[in-house]
């Protein structure tokens, strides 16, 4: 079970409860209550600070939160509490478009819920065809390209920027205007019948 997981992590990481809840931003009572088992107001939000405070992926958290004890029972939960577990099992649907000029979504990419969010606040992805978009062995003709418009990225992540007056994949590079970090690239194979 979640509490059972989140005590044992935060002991080998030499953490109390009042450091795990600094760490994570959350209050000390909220980590007291998730160890005795209560998860009746975790969210997205709080387990993903969870998650980057002990260092171990959301997907994994929020599949201890969906594991069904004997004493769970569906008609004693609140709508709340269903939809929250529910929203923890969905992906994240993200709208592709053609390219970075075009207004019309072309299809949707479904990606893991984790990808969404940063710093307990869900984002906003978009999809480009990658089109004329290559870069070495990790972009490809035809492939998706999932983007975080509002994220900053980092030395040497993987942006699209625009060079000249065409759209480019790079890493970035200190001080440099990018249009949006590439979070992950969703490869598109062909079924040739």
């Amino acid at each position: 079970m979640l509490g059972d997981y989140v005590k044992e992590t935060r002991s080998k990481r030499g953490l109390s409860q009042a450091e795990l809840a600094k760490l994570a931003d959350l209050s000390p009572s909220f980590i007291c209550r998730i160890e005795k088992g209560d998860y009746k107001s975790v969210t997205i939000s709080s387990l993903n600070k969870l998650s980057r405070s002990l260092k171990v992926s959301i997907s994994e958290l929020s599949n201890l939160v969906l594991d069904k004890g004997p004493k769970d029972d569906l008609l004693k939960k609140t709508p709340y509490e269903i939809i929250n577990e529910l929203s923890l099992s969905l992906p994240a649907i993200v709208p592709v478009y053609v390219d970075t000029e075009c207004k019309q979504i072309v299809e949707y990419a479904f990606v893991p819920r984790e990808l969404a969010l940063s710093g307990g606040r869900e984002l906003k992805l978009i999809g480009i065809k990658s089109g004329d978009l290559v870069y070495g062995d990790i972009v490809h003709k035809g492939d998706i390209v999932i983007c975080g418009k509002d994220m900053q990225p980092a030395l040497g992540d993987l942006c699209l920027k625009v060079e000249g007056d065409q759209m480019v994949v790079a890493p970035y590079r200190k001080n440099e205007d990018v249009f949006a970090l590439i979070i992950q690239v969703v490869r598109v194979v062909k079924h040739f019948n």
